[in-house]
């Protein structure tokens, strides 16, 4: 982002951030009014919702008792009870149904202390049944009320049911009767308009705006028994419409506010930007090559200042890039003889050792001589060749890699031939995957790491081993014969004095030795030298144990070879 993008966000949200907070407050103090006052008015009509259902209850139970004061009193009534074939039990059986309407209610049920409905004015074939429920649950209510739903001729009707127990030759009995609670009565409850009333039972549904439940009732339907919520839902479109009404005139605002803000910030921009826009243009056009960029400027105020002071840091970094080069090549002159000093010194220690073992045998075994030199002779030939490679190598100075399938097997044999020093065991099989290497380069990371392990013996006594095996590069262990993603493992390991945790942390810096004559540079360039091959390496040494070189390269899926 640029300074001047920046510069304008800054100022338009400088503009902007004010009239949100003020937006922000505005919007929460109206909704928390609103809400305040809805919620003033939902408690009132709750309380008004209360009171009535507390009146209508009183009320049908004093109907429901002044009816069961003259039941127990009529003697056909008690006559019906106590014989069961009298003739009055045909008043009985339609006593409901002509005590019902008068009375004012929707339900009416005379039951005995069995539950079983001996009258019925809502559904005459109720008459007999079994049905204690509904009183049960009536009794138990601290109103002293349920809402059910009881069956009639034409479906089910829901009301709001209350009882009263009276006693008639000494048994008792239970007369249930009830309003109609149908959703025009239900709806009549609220006594404001912008809050309506809604009946819900079970799982009370909260319609539109939020639902408060201002009284809870049983609720039986046979065999069924649950809970009816009376709701109060407040109507907040009138509410909603005025915060959309806010909201929209805020972001109008807010719009017009930021369009203005973003057009004088980009002007302020483009002023304050131009000269530092152009000092960054002249300093990315500097190079280490290219240094004759002017900063020299007639300015006096920050700007100015900053120009002066890159004119005169530019005009340092002349003199310091020209003395950064010679040293460079002074360098890069010096790491390069001692990089050929070192790769040289491998090359000829097989030519001395073969040498040296020739002169041996013409001073003690002078008649043997011949068929020694016809023995060691691939060594010599080898090492001249690996000699001549290396200065094809330095000739081009910077060489570029041959890869090619190479057998690990005869340079690791090679190499091992021209030790004479110590014994070096080597476990190569003869059917090992090869590898995609330049074999000049792969030549020279075993040499080296060879070469070490030699020198890591001191003259004592001790075994130099270098095996390969054919690995699965997802697990670890060794391959199937045929199978794909695998690698080549080579180990290099001695038993001489081992490494510290220091000497191993230092090991593989460039011109750091602990040898005499050592260069430092072994280590180092078989890392590099892995590194160009795509191989890795992992060395594991304690002082005393020796030191074990595990290096891995990618093999070639080319199947078993013979």
């Amino acid at each position: 982002m640029t300074f001047r993008d920046r510069l304008t966000l800054s100022l338009a949200a400088l503009a902007v951030l004010p009239l949100l907070v003020l937006g922000y407050g505005v919007r929460r103090e109206m909704r928390s009014r609103l809400d305040a006052d809805a919620a003033r008015r939902v408690d009132a009509v709750a309380t008004a919702l209360n009171a009535r259902l507390t009146s209508v209850i009183d009320t049908e139970r004093e109907r429901l008792a002044s009816l069961a004061a003259d039941l127990a009193g009529d003697n056909r009534f008690r006559t019906a009870i106590a014989d069961a074939n009298s003739s009055e039990r045909g008043w009985l059986l339609g006593w409901a149904s002509a005590s019902m309407r008068p009375a004012g209610l929707a339900v009416l049920q005379l039951q005995d202390s069995s539950g079983r409905i001996l009258s019925s004015g809502h559904f005459r074939n109720d008459f007999d049944r079994i049905a204690p429920e509904l009183p049960r649950v009536i009794a138990a209510s601290p109103a002293h009320a349920a809402v059910a739903d009881v069956r009639t001729p034409s479906g089910h009707v829901r009301a709001l049911a209350t009882s009263v127990t009276f006693t008639a030759r000494g048994a008792p009995f239970t007369l249930v009767g009830g309003l109609a609670l149908d959703s025009a009565y239900v709806a009549g409850l609220a006594t404001d308009a912008a809050v309506c009333v809604v009946l819900e039972v079970d799982a009370p549904q909260a319609g539109e705006g939020d639902a408060l439940a201002a009284a809870t009732l049983p609720y039986v339907d046979e065999p069924k028994t649950a809970s009816a919520h009376f709701l109060l839902i407040h109507d907040s479109r009138t509410t909603e419409a005025l915060k959309a009404g806010v909201t929209r005139w805020l972001l109008i605002t807010l719009g017009g506010t930021l369009v203005v803000a973003v057009i004088i910030a980009s002007a302020l921009g483009r002023l304050m930007s131009a000269p530092i826009v152009d000092l960054a243009d002249r300093t990315g056009r500097l190079d280490l090559d290219r240094l004759d960029q002017r900063f020299s400027t007639g300015r006096d105020d920050e700007i100015g200042a900053l120009a002066r002071t890159l004119d005169a840091l530019v005009g340092r970094l002349r003199a310091s890039v020209s003395r950064l080069r010679e040293a460079e090549r002074s360098a890069a002159t010096g790491d390069l003889a001692r990089q050929v000093n070192h790769d040289i010194k491998n090359g000829l220690a097989p030519i001395r050792n073969v040498l040296r073992h020739l002169a041996q045998v013409a001073e003690r075994e002078p008649a043997t001589l011949a068929s020694v030199f016809t023995e060691r002779r691939a060594t010599l030939e080898s090492s001249v060749e690996y000699l001549d490679a290396l200065a094809r190598n330095y000739a081009r100075l910077s060489p570029a890699l041959r890869r090619a399938p190479t057998d690990l097997r005869p340079i690791v044999l090679g190499i091992a031939s021209g030790v004479t020093a110590v014994t070096v065991e080597t476990r190569v099989p003869e059917r090992l995957p090869r590898v995609l290497a330049d074999a000049v380069v792969l030549h020279r990371i075993l040499d080296n790491l060879v070469s070490n392990a030699v020198d890591a013996l001191d003259g004592n006594p001790g075994t130099v081993t270098v095996e390969a095996e054919a690995i699965d590069e997802s697990t670890g262990k060794p391959a199937a014969a045929n199978g794909s993603e695998r690698r080549v493992r080579i180990t290099v390991s001695d038993t001489g004095r081992g490494m510290t945790r220091e000497e191993l942390r230092r090991a593989f810096d460039d011109f750091h030795t602990t040898k005499p004559t050592g260069t430092g540079l072994g280590l180092s360039v078989v890392r590099r030298l892995l590194t160009d091959l795509g191989g890795s390496m992992r060395v594991e040494t304690a002082p005393g144990e020796g030191t074990t070189f595990t290096v891995e390269l990618p093999a070639i899926d080319e199947g078993v070879r013979a």
